[in-house]
């Protein structure tokens, strides 16, 4: 299809059936055709044919990439705003609406595994804005999908119930550890390892553009092309020295390290000296470390076995 992802570009109906049929064929690109067959009449009754088309057809698509679309697409008439399309069809569904720009035109393209559909409604004679028509917008989904269903509600009638071929599963991979690199060489590592950084700069004293913490942590499985966003210091932060909670309560130590800027993380452990039951063991970063306004400590306050 001759047009770019925002649809800018003219295409014909004629034009989103075959591509949607491309999906719907595991990939396969046949050429659309008007005439299959032409019969000529024979003397002495029936017919021979004269003349079949033969199909012209290549693999335009990687076959789990059409099974990847097709699996998105069901989403659209399942869930999304292709719902009208659904209605009584008894099979599996997929399909995209459209609506233009000032409601001049819509449409629905979608498909079964078997058969292939697009509706366009609009004005041949130009574009003319729709949105006042039945009293309220309409949209692709609203006016395009319900005269698609109509149509391949009787179009697939008695053929068999087919399934789609599932998508393939994502390949996935470990992310990589990159807190304490500089920000290009942290993106570059995660590129390297298939997954895409997503850069958020934070106030911290530590160096510009160094990266501070990443999420999701290092060593984690992930499918890959997904997204690990980085905290990358702008080097504008404000110095707090961390004071030290080790032995106090756990209330008094959270408000102590509150009222210095920073965020109280607490986490439980088991000690067997009831002395430290309900009191701070151990802290991390240690007291007196000089760490960004607003940075966690996490405190470890003691509690009795169970």
């Amino acid at each position: 299809v001759p047009s770019i992802t925002l649809g800018v570009e003219e295409v014909s109906t004629l034009d989103m059936a075959s591509a949607y049929a491309t999906l719907a064929n595991d990939g396969i690109h046949c050429e659309p055709f008007a005439i299959a067959r032409i019969l000529q009449p024979k003397d002495g009754g029936g017919y021979r044919t004269i003349y079949r088309h033969r199909p012209r057809c290549e693999q335009a698509i990687d076959p789990d990439i059409a099974h990847l679309v097709t699996a998105m697409l069901q989403r659209v008439v399942c869930c999304g705003t292709g719902t009208a399309a659904d209605d009584g069809m008894g099979r599996p569904v997929a399909g995209k609406t459209g609506t233009a720009q000032d409601y001049t035109n819509v449409s629905f393209a979608g498909y079964t595994p078997q058969v292939a559909t697009a509706v366009w409604v609009g004005f041949p004679s130009g574009q003319i804005p729709m949105n006042t028509y039945y009293g309220t917008s309409v949209y692709g989904g609203t006016l395009a999908a319900p005269i698609w269903n109509a149509f391949m509600v009787k179009a697939t009638a008695g053929m068999p119930v087919e399934g789609f071929e599932p998508p393939p599963k994502p390949e996935t991979g470990e992310v990589p550890d990159v807190v304490g690199l500089r920000s290009a060489e942290a993106q570059a590592v995660l590129v390297e390892a298939n997954f895409t950084p997503i850069v958020e700069k934070v106030d911290s004293i530590e160096p510009v553009n160094t990266v501070l913490a990443q999420t999701p942590e290092a060593g984690t499985t992930l499918p890959l092309g997904s997204g690990v966003t980085l905290q990358v210091s702008n080097g504008k932060g404000e110095p707090v020295t961390v004071p030290r909670v080790v032995g106090m309560g756990k209330v008094l130590a959270v408000r102590t390290l509150e009222q210095s800027g920073l965020v109280a993380e607490v986490v439980f452990v088991e000690v067997t000296d009831p002395e430290q039951v309900g009191r701070v063991v151990a802290q991390v970063p240690i007291g007196n470390k000089v760490v960004s306004k607003g940075s966690t400590v996490t405190i470890s306050v003691g509690v009795a076995p169970a």
